[in-house]
């Protein structure tokens, strides 16, 4: 069949954002499917400088840009696509219209796809829009809830046109039903890249051998600077202790990061990031640091780097808020450690040192958690909206 994936991040992008959207494209086109993609424009520092040979693959599919950068505007960038998605519609014909989100102006594709061209569409939510809710006081600040008045209506409007809304955790399609009163929610999660980390490369010079290392792959503070500023003071404090301790941020700098250093006293000089690297790189640095650390204050969610932690088998910390899934989940593990204050994980990575704690589980599960089985379940999704047509 002929699918249009809408993807604003999509090789050669160097957003973690793409991770999903391209394994479940190279799995598409594994099985035969035909794929065109509409994608932002990228300026040179922002695409990947060493590509996979899977994300030259997505390459070389028939791909359309729309000029895009941190300056536009929602309706503006929304108004950009829809008018390179009705020149392309007006042109061809699709089987399915694939619409990945956040960013979230390309939501208003899915109300044109049906009712303009009459085209199957499903909506893949990797992060909730209206309903994301990290912290309640700004949630509820009045800015903020002008804005989720502004887009409410447009998100209702475009899920009410759905064939399917796809997202990635039980929480998350809670929310979604109940405040749309829909049941054509479904949940199908993320994993690790286990098509990539069929032909992974070797780390030849692990430089940290000597050191004690704590690592982040992938977000560090974006979700809440406020605890990573308690977590950077627990690694002042655990330093007197441990003296090689290194604390190694696998992926793009963050300001919160850098913030949260600062505002805690700890020693830069213990601070390495690493900037954008090849997923396989990333998964080989870290399948050689002593434990790995997730900071997120999210109710419901499960990010994507969470199933690269479950296949490294490293000893794993949570830090942030009780009652959370991510709470639930990591605590589950003989190897996973919960902690909702700096004195819980001071405690934590004083056991995982003195213990020497080295695995997350002792079961051979990681199969479970691969992209590949979350992506066979797409296509069955795929595949059974477009034989209903």
């Amino acid at each position: 069949m002929r699918i249009l994936v809408i993807s604003p991040f999509f090789p050669p992008s160097a957003n973690v954002a793409i991770m999903r959207i391209s394994s479940l494209t190279n799995h598409l086109i594994s099985n035969g499917h035909d794929v065109t993609v509409v994608r932002n424009e990228y300026d040179n520092d922002k695409r990947i400088s060493t590509l996979s040979d899977s994300d030259e693959r997505l390459l070389n599919l028939r791909t359309y840009t729309v000029p895009m950068d941190e300056k536009v505007r929602y309706f503006e960038a929304s108004n950009r696509y829809k008018k390179v998605f009705r020149e392309l519609m007006n042109k061809e014909e699709f089987d399915l219209v694939l619409i990945t989100a956040g960013p979230f102006y390309t939501i208003p594709l899915c109300d044109i796809a049906k009712n303009e061209y009459d085209t199957k569409c499903i909506i893949d939510y990797r992060d909730l829009w209206i309903f994301d809710l990290r912290n309640k006081i700004d949630f509820l600040k009045p800015v903020n809830l002008t804005k989720k008045a502004l887009y409410y209506p447009i998100e209702r409007k475009n899920i009410s046109c759905a064939d399917a809304v796809v997202t990635v955790t039980q929480s998350w399609s809670n929310i979604l039903k109940k405040v749309y009163r829909t049941d054509n929610i479904h949940i199908i999660t993320n994993g690790y890249d286990d098509h990539q980390l069929k032909s992974k490369n070797e780390v030849i010079n692990y430089e940290f051998d000597n050191k004690f290392v704590i690592a982040a792959f992938g977000k560090l503070a974006y979700y809440s600077e406020e605890y990573a500023t308690r977590f950077f003071e627990a690694m002042k404090i655990l330093s007197k202790n441990i003296p090689n301790l290194l604390v190694l941020h696998i992926g793009l700098p963050e300001e919160e990061t850098y913030s949260a250093i600062r505002n805690s006293g700890f020693d830069n000089n213990r601070y390495i990031n690493t900037g954008f690297i090849n997923y396989k790189d990333g998964i080989q640095l870290l399948s050689n640091v002593d434990l790995s650390i997730i900071i997120d204050v999210r109710k419901g969610a499960m990010g994507t780097k969470l199933y690269d932690y479950i296949y490294v088998n490293k000893p794993l910390i949570y830090f942030g808020k009780r009652k959370t899934y991510l709470d639930y989940f990591i605590n589950e593990f003989i190897g996973g450690f919960s902690c909702y204050r700096k004195s819980d994980v001071i405690n934590a990575v004083t056991k995982i040192n003195e213990n020497k704690i080295s695995n997350l589980t002792n079961h051979n599960e990681l199969e479970n958690y691969s992209r590949s089985r979350q992506n066979k379940k797409y296509i069955n999704l795929i595949e059974s909206l477009v034989n209903l047509k």
